[in-house]
């Protein structure tokens, strides 16, 4: 009995751990005609919270969960204009009719990377690197 429950342990911190990679069942399991890399924005912003940021490497992109007065975003773009860089930030949509956005997401260069995460440690951010 005590075997069953701690196979049953162990499946559930796998199924819950808060940043293990989306496997072919979460991205079966969406709408048809959603892009993959939608499925993965999703996934990564509906695991954030307001002491974190991730950048993905293969899109050069940097989600996190902005503050509401928008302290992140503000870093995050004073960050880039002392680099002389103009960008925008987007919301991350997470539904299919475009009405829930959690995340924001801004691109970021390789180059300019270690300014912008030195910028959000400053203000208590983990910047957490991810290969999806």
């Amino acid at each position: 009995m005590s075997s069953k429950l701690s196979t049953c342990f162990d499946r559930r911190s796998q199924v819950y751990s808060k940043f293990r990679a989306p496997e072919s069942a979460d991205i079966a399991n969406m709408r048809p005609g959603v892009s993959r890399d939608r499925i993965i924005e999703s996934w990564l912003v509906n695991r954030l919270s307001v002491t974190q940021s991730v950048y993905r490497k293969s899109t050069h992109q940097l989600y996190f969960c902005d503050t509401t007065g928008r302290a992140t975003s503000e870093a995050v773009l004073k960050s880039l204009s002392a680099l002389k860089i103009q960008r925008v930030v987007e919301k991350v949509q997470v539904d299919s009719l475009g009405t829930i956005y959690i995340g924001s997401k801004v691109r970021i260069g390789t180059n300019e990377l270690p300014v912008v995460a030195a910028a959000l440690r400053l203000m208590g951010l983990e910047v957490i690197y991810v290969d999806l």
